[in-house]
């Protein structure tokens, strides 16, 4: 599976853009070639503080995140079908339709990787806990061998999850749509925690379980971005 990510700053006001961005999403399925599945994100709110390091001022991995309002998660089976989509008429319409609306922050290509299985409301979409991840190590490799190992089984450990989904950043592009370099860019994951509500997450992260779970994101990240998220799949 492979997944084109856009972010979004709304232009209206943001129930108009979401529905705007969720009709983008029905016209793209039914005309993008190879797009399997689109998933559309309305930002509830950012979480300004920096859970690696409680008693430092908050710092996101790029100024842009702070902005994002909506995000569109295009699926396909892997990156040869998304760079057909690309090529196609179709992926111009689905640009211009998501323009009309919405500004791009920026765009990040990413390899998904499911360590707990989607169930209840997360299958449609549903309340998720939404993290853009700048790495510690000095590789993506060394990133992705502990995010993927011993940090996905910390998170299974959490009560009431309704599924995590890693996805682990491949490419990056600025608001133009132009490929951008790392340290423009500095983005190597997007974590997707999910719960059934905002509610169950607070009980979750209240409990023992958070706290090896902190712990190693101090080891495995050097700065977060969090914004918590009501997610629509567009089937």
């Amino acid at each position: 599976m492979f997944v084109k990510t856009l972010c979004l700053a709304a232009s209206f006001p943001l129930p108009d853009t979401v529905a705007s961005l969720e009709l983008a999403a029905r016209h793209a399925l039914r005309d993008v070639p190879g797009l399997r599945q689109a998933q559309v994100n309305r930002v509830v709110r950012h979480v300004p503080t920096d859970y690696i390091a409680n008693d430092r001022p908050y710092r996101g991995v790029v100024a842009q995140a702070d902005d994002i309002d909506a995000t569109i998660d295009l699926h396909f089976d892997d990156a040869p079908a998304a760079r057909i989509a690309i090529d196609s008429s179709a992926w111009g319409a689905l640009t211009k339709n998501v323009q009309q609306s919405a500004r791009l922050l920026f765009a990040l290509d990413s390899e998904p990787n499911l360590p707990v299985p989607l169930q209840g409301g997360a299958v449609d979409g549903g309340f998720r806990r939404w993290l853009l991840l700048t790495r510690k190590a000095a590789t993506r490799e060394g990133f992705r061998d502990a995010w993927f190992g011993r940090h996905a089984s910390l998170v299974r450990h959490l009560p009431m999850l309704d599924g995590y989904v890693q996805n682990l950043v491949s490419a990056r592009y600025d608001a133009e749509g132009r490929p951008a370099d790392y340290d423009a860019l500095p983005i190597d994951g997007v974590a997707e925690v999910c719960f059934a509500d905002e509610a169950a997450m607070n009980a979750s992260y209240a409990s023992d379980a958070r706290l090896p779970l902190k712990d190693d994101g101090r080891d495995l990240n050097a700065r977060v971005s969090t914004v918590l998220v009501q997610g629509k799949v567009i089937r």
